[in-house]
């Protein structure tokens, strides 16, 4: 492997949880042509008619230079500088879907199995409200890990960055009505104009009372204009949850945006029983809301039946420099608790962008990148096999059907191992952000 490679590879490049990767695909695209001026908008944002009247000279001749990407997936092409990057990391991303977790305690109380489907439903349509920021998380270090505790219903949530070449994240949370189980591993594809992202992955949620599965298929993205024209994203396609204990399944449609914004974020759908027929109707917008109402054979819905509202987008702060929602902004805090010292709170480089200098964040930045390659080196010297801390390579590598084949997406377990840890307690005073950060497995190599 040449170093040119290897610092591309070690550098980063384009990596994201199922939620979180298009917000970040066309900043990406830009660094890699050189073009450090293009703007992301949304199209309907008050940005837009500036973005429209910029010239796109720059970027088109840039692009003569990078037309034989075409085709490619760029996910570990590109060196990424601090300046398009967000205070978080894609770990934290990962756990962004535990912000309304009281849906699934809400379907694990439900006694009807079909609209037990559809606050499932509910809760992982959640994430993509907070889906419209534009900046990138941090890819995370080689045993990096994020957690998160809910006490208001007692949610316990880990996540550890389980392999580096590919980028793979693995995730689990918990608490007494069910089980989440989750590995993240994206891919791109650039198109010249846009770019691709694939969520490929595996979401599994197990309810504790009946002992259903349910496993999660969520639709593609695309960064549109990242070439000529002012950039913008949409999520489209299908999305599929379906429960594997019985067959029930809950299909949505995500619309792709079409001309002068219309259709942009609509969701539609139903959910069918096990015979394939329909018994809900589901609506909304993915940025919004989604709601249920029961309907006939034909799909629509029964006339005066009941609209139930499964999901709403919570208030986000105004004026945030990132877009940050306010569980994203509680999830950066580090203050009373005592994470592992791999947790991402603790990144300095993190730190230091989130303090507003990000010459100190960049500097880190290099640090953790060399660290990292340090360690390789090292693990190679020794003829050592690097294995996660918290995960395994899953015994059962049943797969349902829709879901990505293992090639694409390998199995995980959680150990439970992290479970069993004796809590540490914390000086509420104290704040853990940019301290002591260590998801090394050689901390001596790195003292001097």
């Amino acid at each position: 492997m040449t170093e040119q490679k290897e610092n591309e590879e070690q550098g980063g490049g384009l990596y994201g949880a199922l939620a979180g990767a298009w917000t970040y695909a066309a900043s990406s695209i830009s660094s890699l042509l050189g073009y450090e001026d293009l703007d992301v908008v949304n199209p309907d944002g008050s940005k837009a008619e500036e973005a429209r009247a910029d010239s796109n000279d720059k970027r088109q001749i840039a692009f003569t230079d990078y037309k034989d990407y075409i085709g490619m997936d760029i996910t570990s092409l590109v060196t990424l500088p601090v300046w398009i990057m967000e205070p978080y990391t894609i770990l934290q991303k990962v756990a962004e879907i535990m912000e309304y977790t009281e849906l699934l305690d809400k379907a694990a109380s439900t006694e009807d199995p079909y609209e037990r489907l559809a606050w499932v439903a509910g809760f992982c349509i959640g994430p993509f409200g907070g889906n419209e920021r534009t900046w990138k998380p941090f890819n995370p270090i080689l045993g990096e890990t994020f957690e998160l505790d809910l006490p208001s219903n007692g949610v316990r949530f880990l996540a550890e960055q389980v392999s580096h070449h590919p980028p793979i994240s693995a995730g689990h949370a918990e608490n007494d009505k069910w089980v989440y189980d989750i590995v993240s591993a994206p891919s791109t594809k650039f198109m010249g104009n846009s770019v691709e992202i694939y969520p490929v992955g595996r979401s599994r949620i197990k309810l504790r009372k009946t002992g259903e599965v349910f496993s999660l298929v969520p639709p593609n993205s695309t960064a549109h204009n990242v070439i000529v024209g002012s950039t913008w994203v949409d999520c489209h396609g299908n999305f599929s949850l379906t429960n594997v204990s019985t067959g029930a399944k809950c299909s949505l449609y995500f619309t792709p945006c079409g001309w002068f914004s219309d259709g942009r974020y609509q969701v539609s759908g139903h959910v069918y029983t096990e015979e394939g027929k329909k018994v809900l109707a589901l609506s909304g917008a993915w940025n919004g809301h989604l709601d249920m109402q029961p309907c006939d054979a034909e799909g629509d819905p029964l006339p005066g039946s009941q609209t139930t509202r499964l999901w709403q987008c919570k208030e986000k702060p105004k004026g945030d420099k990132y877009g940050f929602t306010y569980f994203a902004r509680m999830m950066n805090e580090g203050k009373g608790v005592a994470p592992l010292g791999s947790d991402s709170r603790r990144r300095p480089d993190r730190a230091a962008l989130e303090w507003g200098d990000a010459g100190t964040a960049g500097a880190e930045k290099h640090s953790l990148e060399e660290k990292q390659r340090a360690e390789r080196k090292e693990r190679d010297r020794r003829k050592e096999k690097w294995a996660p801390r918290w995960f395994q390579p899953a015994k059962d590598t049943e797969t349902f059907e829709g879901e990505y084949p293992l090639e694409d997406c390998p199995l995980w377990d959680f150990t439970g191992d992290y479970l069993k840890l004796a809590r540490k307690a914390a000086d509420t005073t104290d704040d853990c952000a940019g301290k002591d950060f260590c998801p090394w497995s050689y901390p001596d190599l790195h003292e001097q």
